[in-house]
């Protein structure tokens, strides 16, 4: 589990870091918000959910260890070359190239976590799996603030990158696979086809599909500019900026998403519907949170609100992957994981940060006359234009809280059909 916690940590390290500089990216390469939100959205969503698909049939029939090791390595290895760029599109390339690699943690991580853990212990122990996105995303705001303003954006890619390829060689040396000794017959794994079947013909599922696409729409939208907004709206420094956008966000995720599952799996052994009901909850919380958070007109009310709602939407992970799995046979575990990424990451990453960027630019561009010649997109030191850029961004993530609440609904009526669909 440690070095299993310390790969998904690497994973989002690289996977938070570009969302930390965007700032500093984006006035060097003259780059708009909509391109900012392809970069850490889109490109990457695409790609990694179509190799994570890819990724987990290999995971079925397979040895995880190596699987796991050589996404490590190309992940790691593409982040520290995001730092040689000198145009949008070799980043954008080098961010695909990320995406590819880091397609192979999640599916791979679940299923080595499902055959260790009972169901009793599955949301749990899968929980303390994601909370390596805590220790990812505070060391990714570290590593992008400090290292980033010091020296700049370029070196913290690079500084970000490297220690990959240290954990790749400890991942290879430590972790054992229980299928080296009792290796899985190709006749044992069935067909992708008949798991996607088994998956949609079940309500359950259909909803926490829907809704965890639509928390993740929010949340990666709200994540990926929160940065960017606290140095528009407040005047933060990049440092002081992600220490609230990176390390508090990630801090604060880490223990939505530790009490989270626990919670969610102590309540499940009275009612396992409470597996679905404790993220529906969370997420009725966060919405209207989202909302005053991205109104709220000083610094500290605004951080205290939204560190609020980012510790709510951590609260999903271990209930929906323990739901998930009890969904399903243990042969079918890595690929319906990779099946519900695939959706729910590709409306949500690949969405989210994109539809935030380009609202952001629209809005932006009503708030001031001739906003494309005046402001260069935003990226001009104009006040008007750096007020307009502002304004614009605020409005479009205040916006996430409804994505948050129609969340909240498919979680609770996946409630009523979730007991009799599980299998384990």
């Amino acid at each position: 589990m440690t070095v299993l916690v310390g790969a998904y940590a690497s994973n989002f390290v690289d996977r938070t870091i570009v969302n930390v500089l965007q700032q500093p990216i984006k006035q060097e390469l003259a780059l708009q918000d909509w391109q900012l939100g392809l970069l850490g959205g889109t490109s990457f969503a695409i790609f990694y959910t179509l190799l994570g698909l890819y990724v987990a049939r290999l995971a079925e029939r397979r040895d995880r260890v190596t699987i796991l090791t050589l996404c490590i390595l190309a992940w790691s290895a593409f982040t520290a070359l995001c730092g040689l760029v000198t145009s949008f599109m070799q980043l954008l390339l080098l961010r695909i190239g990320v995406a590819i690699g880091e397609a192979g943690a999640t599916p791979t991580g679940h299923s080595l976590i499902s055959d260790h853990y009972p169901v009793a212990r599955r949301a749990g122990a899968l929980a303390v799996f994601h909370s390596g996105n805590t220790l990812g995303s505070v060391l990714g705001a570290l590593i992008g603030g400090f290292v980033g303003q010091a020296y700049g954006w370029r070196w913290a890619f690079v500084v970000a990158g490297v220690p990959g390829l240290a954990l790749a060689a400890i991942a290879w040396f430590t972790l054992r696979d229980p299928r080296r000794q009792a290796p899985v017959a190709a006749a044992d794994v069935p067909p992708l086809t008949e798991v996607a079947r088994l998956l949609f013909g079940k309500a359950a599922f259909r909803h926490l599909a829907f809704g965890a696409g639509l928390m993740l729409f929010g949340s990666y939208g709200v994540f990926a500019f929160v940065t960017a907004h606290f140095m528009r709206t407040f005047a933060l420094p990049l440092a002081q900026a992600s220490l609230i956008g990176g390390v508090g966000t990630g801090l604060v995720l880490g223990i939505g998403t530790l009490s989270g599952g626990f919670l969610a799996q102590r309540l499940a052994v009275r009612d396992r519907r409470w597996l679905v009901w404790t993220t529906a909850a969370a997420l009725a919380l966060a919405a209207p949170l989202c909302a005053l958070a991205f109104t709220a007109t000083a610094v500290v009310p605004a951080t205290i609100l939204f560190l609020t709602m980012a510790t709510l939407l951590g609260v999903f992970q271990g209930p929906l992957f323990g739901a998930l799995h009890s969904l399903v046979a243990p042969r079918m575990r890595a690929t319906a994981s990779a099946i519900l990424l695939l959706g729910i990451t590709l409306l949500g990453l690949g969405l989210g940060p994109l539809v935030i960027g380009l609202l952001s630019d629209m809005l932006a561009a009503r708030a001031v006359a001739g906003f494309a010649d005046l402001c260069r997109a935003g990226t001009a030191t104009d006040p008007r234009c750096l007020a307009a850029s502002a304004q614009g961004l605020r409005q479009a993530l205040a916006g996430c809280a409804v994505a948050f609440g129609w969340a909240a609904l498919h979680f609770a009526l996946a409630g009523r059909t979730i007991r009799a669909d599980m299998i384990d």
